[in-house]
């Protein structure tokens, strides 16, 4: 164990005189983040660390959860949070262990930091184009451990970059888990669009064929189909498994949460109940095939997987989350998607929102460009998406055929924020309006 020393068999018996009912849940979890970010030209050049790192332990009896976390490894910490989530411990022989923790973790090089913000500037001028901006970026590097009473899985990993982007036109902010030549050149292009369209005129009323851009197509699936087809949204109107099998979308979508195919620095093995991930299809032919199940909703229905629960944080219990979205390519080329009818090309999504209870869906755009007969054309002004998720979903009438790996965001549903990625393609839709 990446943690500590002591024997996980004796953490497991610890854990199971707490949970001394056959339906109840319990687990330890620990957690150890680092963040380094690197100032901005105002403040000085320099990298400010920050590191966190804890445990808690979860018990879950009768549909109410019990959490008791605690910051840093302090000698007879594990055993007053048992006590405290228990309230009481019968008398065992059984010692609790305690728990050490390795060194800080090394330090990268920064010279990628460093060169960053100049190699955008080059990437900038490349596109014709001059202006300022600010770059903001933080390394995001977690290790995770679960143990529960007959379960202890490998430690898990994630790192990653998250870069915040500031202009007089407005900001721009994504995640990627490398600074290569691939996210300079979509940081650059990103810029470069709000500076293009920073004087174009506010669309009044729209309605016509949109094309989505891959990274566009991340945020739309993510709030139209995984915060749709999660157990805690969907429980809040029904039974979570009665959504399996709905029509949610057009019959040419095929969708599904993986997060065991994504890059190795990112790639998960188990989510963070400990249990195994799947290669989970959400939608097939536009049916819900599965929905995002944590342990809990799981075992309210034998319908239901496992094996989607995330923790934003130690201080937070476990929920059900999509990690990974892929959508299946099609069969179209960029230039097929431009064809016919005048529409407008979104290159990307700056927020989007589901209501949960009402299923209508909000995207925001910051800019978009009219296009005709193959051809972009002039910019368009921000601009906004309303409508019902499966009003969206049901417009789609074509998908690109190449893909791409970006990172979607970071996803703040119920105050749980957490790093959520997307392999996907170009979307053609058709019927839907655009407006202020």
């Amino acid at each position: 164990m990446w943690f500590s020393s002591a024997d996980a068999a004796a953490i497991g018996r610890c854990l199971a005189q707490v949970a001394d009912q056959a339906t109840d849940i319990v687990d330890l979890f620990l957690e150890r983040r680092y963040e380094l970010e690197m100032r901005s030209e105002e403040t000085g050049p320099g990298v400010v660390a920050r590191r966190d790192e804890g445990f808690a332990i979860r018990l879950v009896r009768d549909g109410h959860t019990h959490l008791v976390a605690r910051d840093g490894f302090e000698a007879g910490a594990l055993e007053s949070a048992l006590r405290e989530v228990a309230r009481v411990i019968p008398s065992s022989a059984y010692s609790v262990p305690e728990l050490a923790t390795l060194g800080p973790p090394e330090i990268p090089a920064w010279d990628e930091f460093r060169d960053f913000q100049t190699r955008v500037r080059q990437a900038v001028r490349e596109r014709h184009a001059a202006f300022d901006f600010r770059v903001r970026i933080a390394h995001h590097r977690r290790w995770v451990q679960l143990v529960g009473r007959r379960l202890m899985p490998e430690p898990e990993t994630e790192a990653f970059f998250s870069l915040a982007c500031s202009t007089p036109w407005g900001g721009f902010g994504t995640l990627t888990p490398e600074l290569d030549d691939d996210c300079v050149a979509a940081v650059a292009k990103a810029l470069v669009g709000r500076f293009r369209a920073r004087g174009a005129s506010v669309i009044g009323g729209f309605a016509g064929p949109i094309v989505l851009a891959p990274a566009a197509t991340a945020v739309l699936l993510h709030e139209a189909v995984a915060h749709a087809l999660e157990t805690d949204t969907l429980v809040l109107s029904g039974r979570p498994e009665a959504a399996v099998g709905v029509a949610l979308g057009s019959d040419l979508l095929d969708v599904l949460d993986s997060p065991g195919d994504m890059p190795p620095a990112l790639r998960r093995e188990t989510d963070d109940e400990g249990l195994p991930v799947l290669r989970r299809w959400l939608l097939r032919r536009g049916c819900v095939s599965q929905v995002l199940a944590d342990r809990f909703h799981a075992g309210l229905s034998p319908h239901l997987l496992p094996g989607a629960a995330r923790r934003a944080s130690r201080h937070l219990p476990p929920v059900p989350r999509s990690t990974h979205l892929e959508l299946v390519p099609g069969d179209h080329d960029f230039a097929d998607l431009l064809e016919g009818a005048s529409g407008i090309y979104f290159s990307e999504i700056s927020r989007g929102r589901l209501d949960p209870l009402s299923g209508e869906l909000v995207v925001e755009f910051p800019h978009g460009r009219r296009f005709r007969a193959g051809r972009l054309g002039d910019w368009v002004g921000r601009c906004v998406l309303r409508g019902k998720a499966s009003q969206v979903l049901s417009a789609v009438e074509a998908i690109g055929d190449e893909r791409e790996f970006a990172g979607a965001g970071w996803c703040a549903k119920a105050g749980h924020r957490l790093p959520v990625w997307a392999t996907c393609a170009h979307l053609r839709l058709s019927g839907l309006e655009i407006g202020q």
